[in-house]
């Protein structure tokens, strides 16, 4: 698919516009870089492309995560992870069957082009070894497509259920599950603001934020001036939202009944949200670089690995303090880090531009 740059892009910085609002299209690489099962410390998953999110399906061993496209890369629909072993397979469009839900998905306009998948957010509710998976995707459309999952067997099976497409003006980024079969989804910016590169460079007011349920579709939610949002998580009883707003340094947590929003500075920027200790504590996760650092030595390049330094904080969802866990740094040749995720007693960590996962021991939360 081959989408036009907006003509005031053009010129000095019209690769690093095509590549940061593009970032999903396939072309040439660099080469790989050596992954070792353990550097500085730091234990690696190898061979993995752009794992940018991670879930766990509780009461197994297994982990599903996305696989963002990027440039030089060409990822496979989603990637299953066996934690005991600490093993990686990609779950590729053949292992994924269909089975439409008309009924709760009506405005779906048909299956997805699996072949072109690229997956981003990711969510995930469920009892017991079955439930919902939810997954922002940029490959031949702006969605959040739907699996069932089923982990009762020998390794889960993903069944596509449908899909809501995104409002018009977003490029969707993180979506957290909502009871009653909704959802909450944001968007780093609008694709349609010629502006939107350097409102994000400028921590200016860009991007937006949904929910959607099956009987009233999409309403707009949030205050104004949010500036990028990213990573989303909802508490489960859906009263709250916790959102990180990437190019403005911030976190927020938004009462959906009342509007009310509550805002904290970080010094980095925040990415993915997740959940851990029984819905007690917000692990979140994000780059200590500034936009313009993150674009033009990340996405306006064609590494494997961007050397972008990262950190992991864990929030108190009452007070929205934060404590560090995992210092600002690149470890083993994985920067960029986007979030992390409790598994055992350990912390994966996830990132846009790599070709492996980090697993940081001894530093989750049960």
């Amino acid at each position: 698919m081959n989408l036009p740059i907006p003509r005031p892009l053009l010129g000095a910085a019209s690769a690093l516009a095509a590549v940061c609002l593009l970032a999903h299209l396939p072309v040439r690489a660099a080469g790989q870089q050596d992954c070792p099962a353990k550097a500085e410390g730091v234990s690696f998953v190898c061979n993995v492309v752009n794992v940018e999110d991670l879930i766990s399906l509780p009461s197994t061993p297994w982990l599903v995560g996305s696989s963002l496209h990027g440039v030089g890369s060409k990822t496979p629909p989603l990637y299953l992870f066996d934690a005991k072993t600490r093993k990686a397979q990609e779950v590729q469009a053949g292992d994924i069957r269909i089975a439409r839900d008309a009924k709760t998905y009506p405005d779906c306009p048909g299956e997805p082009d699996l072949a072109n998948f690229s997956s981003h957010g990711l969510d995930y509710v469920g009892r017991g070894k079955r439930g919902t998976l939810y997954v922002v995707n940029h490959g031949g459309r702006e969605s959040i497509e739907v699996f069932e999952v089923d982990a009762s067997g020998a390794k889960p099976t993903f069944t596509w259920k449908g899909c809501v497409v995104a409002p018009d003006g977003f490029w969707p980024d993180g979506v957290a599950a909502l009871p009653g079969g909704g959802m909450v989804v944001t968007s780093l910016w609008d694709p349609k603001d010629n502006d939107r590169l350097a409102k994000l460079i400028g921590g200016k007011p860009v991007g937006a934020m949904a929910e959607w349920y099956p009987k009233t579709g999409w309403k707009t939610i949030g205050p104004d001036g949010m500036s990028g949002p990213n990573g989303v998580v909802a508490t489960p009883d859906g009263k709250s939202v916790f959102v990180a707003l990437w190019s403005g340094n911030k976190l927020m947590r938004l009462e959906r009944e009342s509007g009310r929003a509550t805002v904290v500075e970080l010094d980095f920027r925040p990415d993915n949200l997740r959940w851990e200790a029984g819905s007690k504590s917000i692990l979140l996760g994000g780059q200590t670089a500034t936009v313009k650092e993150a674009i033009e030595d990340c996405f306006a390049k064609a590494h494997v690995n961007c050397d972008i330094p990262f950190k992991v904080v864990r929030v108190d969802p009452r007070t929205l303090q934060s404590k560090p866990i995992v210092d600002s740094g690149v470890y083993g040749n994985m920067g960029a880090g986007t979030g992390a995720l409790t598994v055992g007693n350990d912390l994966w960590v996830t990132t846009f531009r790599g070709d492996r996962l980090a697993i940081f021991e001894g530093r989750g939360r049960r």
